[in-house]
């Protein structure tokens, strides 16, 4: 089994694959966190159903967090670091905590996602040097990827979900990144970038016309 570490919305108890769940944050009523993860996390399993989730809940029910929390979970995760760790979110400014924990799970040989907006200044921790960041990529169809190497983007990957019209952008494209990581280390038992390079479909940046 894959072990995916879920920084986001709380999963349904029952949710298929799920093995440790908690939380950072008290709930405030709001439905929106638990569609993101559930998205997510159903993006995660079309790729590969041989997951397990550990859930790190940082939002309350809207879909706002704090460095804080965030920190929070990776500590958390440090103590039995999953395969991957899917961060769906991005905040404008980094701490030394964010940095050090973020490195501590990648000396671990863990592989961290992080969404990242294609417009705007740089987000954390997809700019944390070693964190694979995703923005969502129109030309990409699910399984589909670009190659980016853009400042603040090395991937780009589609940016919906299916069955969650109302869930589109960075988040979904990072999901649809880790899916695919997973599927591929089911197959190689080898963490690393290196198997998604063969899933490259596109190589540089979406160019639009003035009249798209």
């Amino acid at each position: 089994m894959i072990r995916i570490g879920l920084i986001d919305g709380t999963l349904p108890a029952d949710w298929p694959g799920l093995a440790k769940q908690r939380s950072f944050c008290e709930p405030d009523g709001a439905p929106l966190a638990e569609t993101h993860a559930r998205a997510m996390a159903e993006s995660i399993r079309s790729y590969c159903e041989k997951t397990e989730f550990i859930n790190a809940a940082v939002f309350p029910g809207r879909l706002s967090t704090s460095i804080e929390h965030v920190c929070q979970a990776l500590d958390w995760f440090s103590e039995d670091p999953p395969d991957i760790v899917l961060c769906s979110f991005g905040t404008a400014k980094t701490s030394l905590d964010l940095s050090l924990l973020t490195a501590r799970l990648l000396l671990a040989n863990c592989l961290v996602v992080a969404s990242s907006p294609a417009r705007g200044e740089t987000v954390y921790p997809a700019g944390t040097p070693g964190v694979v960041s995703v923005q969502g990529d129109a030309r990409c169809a699910p399984f589909e990827f670009s190659k980016l190497d853009l400042p603040h983007a090395e991937f780009g990957a589609c940016p919906f979900v299916q069955g969650y019209p109302d869930i589109r952008g960075a988040s979904a494209a990072a999901a649809h990144v880790v899916g695919q990581m997973a599927a591929d280390l089911c197959v190689k038992s080898e963490l690393g970038k290196e198997p998604l390079e063969f899933a490259i479909k596109y190589f540089g940046r979406e160019y639009r016309s003035a009249a798209e």
